[in-house]
């Protein structure tokens, strides 16, 4: 008997068929995407949130959203990159500029695809660039390079640029957004940005002229609801006979307050094929969960006390990146915790009586689980 695979997939992005939640965030994009086509207007997305809460998953989403499909491709270019090492404003260009003549490349390579098919290609433009732009001039700088790029193309109705772990951006190269966005263009341009938690305050503290361009557009993405883990657990399952029992789904949120990542490890350990997952399934997968998830959250806090990880867990209870020193004594957190809690490089402060929650709350209820605490402990 040949076993289906394993649908749930903690140590990669999820694929997209099996993307869950975040409808606010799917639909705000279609939305600018739809202002950008009708009135050539540029605009921005911000993506922000704590590691393991799936912002990676979620640009791969949009992507695939808007990619039309193998047969009708839609007239979006699409560039997506993902930052591994600090990027300056000429690399950005460079990447940019690269990426734009690999993805018209692409374009003719499905069609030439589509038609060794022997379908139709009428109805499918291929992404062009005007007479003379075929190869690179490498006299003209890369900001230059891309903004005679952008001018030269034909058949795009959308430029869609995507950024993921943006935080590797030089400081020139942040500024440079605003110019990507707001350069005058008969192609309008829409940008992706993701980054970590404290991204979003960093423009807006240092960039604010870069932060406009995210206006009403910025979101802080965290724990999925119940609805959204129950959609991520089911979504995979469309075509099987493995099914989540109502309780064995509310003890998915019991166990990883509904962090992402979590999400995945306990589904990964509870699944069976063409069985019933049920609470009790779940409970008995935690030890299996923990172990998935070790290779990536052990060494995080690997000093802390059981009274850290319950001081850390309470703290992250109150669901804020940053908390005021009065709000963690209310829940049982004592001034000398707060102390170790900064040590341990879980809490900075700020300023006065304030502090940044610098560790995901992730890595928390994952050492509850680990070391099998409660916050009643």
């Amino acid at each position: 008997m040949i076993l289906m695979p394993n649908p749930y997939d903690p140590q990669g992005p999820a694929r997209p068929e099996y993307f869950g939640g975040r409808k606010i965030v799917l639909e705000k994009v279609a939305e600018r995407i739809a202002i950008a086509r009708q009135h050539k207007k540029s605009g921005g997305i911000l993506i922000y949130g704590h590691r393991g809460v799936g912002k990676t998953s979620l640009i791969d989403k949009i992507i695939s959203e808007f990619s039309g499909t193998e047969d009708a491709p839609s007239d979006i270019l699409i560039i997506n990159r993902r930052l591994a090492r600090t990027t300056n404003d000429q690399e950005l260009y460079h990447m940019l500029n690269e990426e734009l003549r690999q993805q018209i490349a692409n374009r003719k390579n499905l069609l030439d695809r589509i038609r060794a098919a022997t379908k139709n290609v009428n109805s499918v433009a291929a992404f062009d660039l005007s007479i003379g732009f075929s190869q690179p001039n490498e006299e003209k700088t890369p900001y230059n390079q891309w903004r005679e790029l952008v001018g030269a193309l034909r058949n795009v109705g959308l430029i869609l640029i995507a950024i993921d772990d943006a935080d590797f951006l030089a400081r020139e190269a942040i500024g440079e957004l605003k110019t990507i966005v707001e350069e005058l263009s008969s192609t309008p341009i829409l940008l992706i940005i993701s980054g970590f938690v404290g991204f979003e305050e960093k423009l807006v503290d240092d960039y604010s002229p870069v932060a406009r361009i995210f206006s009403g557009a910025d979101f802080n993405i965290g724990k999925f609801s119940l609805d959204e883990i129950k959609e991520v657990l089911l979504k995979p399952l469309a075509n099987e006979k493995t099914n989540w029992t109502d309780d064995a789904i509310v003890a998915v949120q019991k166990y990883t307050s509904g962090y992402p990542y979590l999400v995945q490890c306990i589904a990964s350990a509870s699944y069976i094929e063409n069985g019933t997952i049920d609470e009790k399934r779940v409970k008995d997968s935690i030890n299996v969960a923990v172990a998935i998830g070790k290779s990536w959250l052990e060494h995080e806090i690997s000093e802390a006390s059981d009274q850290d990880v319950i001081s850390f867990a309470r703290i992250a209870s109150l669901d804020k990146d940053i908390v005021q020193s009065t709000e963690i004594s209310k829940i049982g957190v004592s001034p000398p915790y707060i102390g170790r809690l900064v040590k341990l490089g879980i809490l900075k402060k700020v300023r006065h009586g304030r502090y940044s929650l610098e560790k995901s709350p992730m890595i928390a209820i994952f050492e509850l689980l680990k070391r099998g605490l409660s916050l009643n402990s």
